[in-house]
């Protein structure tokens, strides 16, 4: 994800208005894996985004993009210090579900000692795929490409660069893949319609076919990236950069599979959207519950994780 540089405004009243409402939102322990879709629960949060695990996954550092396994107890995310798309560095981490509350992050096992972002758990939990700035065959890059895990009774596996038929010299950011297999990712590289769009890569022997630009229904003059496919393959979710009918920044927006490709994207309004930047969209497992990023720059508010009810965006 590339975005471009704001000015730093003074970090004082901005950590302290961030503390505060860390304090305000703090969760009651509860039985269950939040993840599991209790804010979707009669009886739960409005329907109004709430900041998800304040002091333990959303905290005054930088965090990216969660994804969580199949029973909901466990979460990846990606953290770093600054902005990613200015210091280029990130760590993936995950936190477990025990006795009522998420666990203090730990350092993924295949993580830690390169740039990593933007972790994705498969729907059936086997895989993770993600973002890196790594050598591949030795040779260290400068741009960001896509690599995956495999989870073997052992643990992950060394992490397997995805290949010249899906990464480019162009970064290949933010990996989504459907339950067939289908790899959904954003990237600069030429023969788009903007600076950024999305690309797909169909399952093929191996990891995965030949990328293919989504389409006219997902893309755009702008910058359009960030895709969270539904397992199903139906629906797709997105950010994108200066649209007319923006709020701020960046928007997600939502797209339904059609005969022939994607129906033009809406904007999920301003349930989600604001005039700060919100991006990286993910889903719970049940996939009822939106989970995405909101950063501001004036004051600068690094990027926290929120979550709402995904039937309070609709209807799209």
């Amino acid at each position: 994800m590339q975005r471009p540089p704001a000015r730093r405004a003074p970090l004082a009243l901005a950590v302290v208005l961030l503390a505060a409402c860390r304090e305000a939102a703090a969760p009651a322990p509860s039985a269950a894996p939040p993840s599991l879709d209790a804010a979707d629960a009669p009886g739960g949060p409005v329907a109004r985004p709430t900041l998800f695990e304040p002091g333990v996954i959303s905290t005054g550092r930088e965090e990216y993009r969660v994804s969580f396994t199949p029973s909901g107890d466990t979460v990846y995310f990606a953290r770093g210090e600054q902005f990613f798309p200015i210091s280029q560095q990130a760590t993936i981490y995950y936190s477990t579900y025990e006795r009522g509350r998420w666990t203090e992050p730990r350092v993924a096992p295949f993580s830690g000692v390169y740039a990593d972002i933007d972790p994705f758990v498969t729907p059936d939990g086997d895989r993770i795929y993600f973002s890196s700035i790594r050598p591949v065959d030795g040779v260290q890059r400068a741009d960001a490409d896509l690599w995956m895990v495999q989870r073997s009774a052992s643990g992950w596996s060394e992490p397997v660069h995805l290949g010249p038929l899906v990464n480019t010299a162009s970064d290949e950011l933010y990996p989504s893949v459907s339950g067939d297999g289908t790899l959904y990712f954003g990237s600069p590289r030429p023969g788009g319609f903007g600076g950024w769009d999305v690309w797909i890569a169909a399952p093929a022997a191996g990891v995965h076919g030949a990328a293919v630009n989504a389409g006219s229904g997902v893309n755009s003059p702008y910058w359009d990236f960030n895709p969270a496919v539904t397992e199903d393959g139906a629906t797709l979710f997105f950010t994108s950069l200066h649209r007319p009918d923006g709020h701020g920044l960046g928007d997600i927006y939502v797209s339904r599979r059609a005969a022939g490709g994607w129906r033009p994207a809406a904007n999920l309004g301003p349930v989600v959207n604001s005039a700060a930047d919100e991006y990286h969209a993910s889903l719970s497992p049940k996939e009822k519950t939106l989970y995405f990023l909101r950063h501001t720059y004036a004051p600068w508010v690094p990027g926290d994780v929120y979550r709402v009810p995904l039937r309070a965006t609709e209807p799209w």
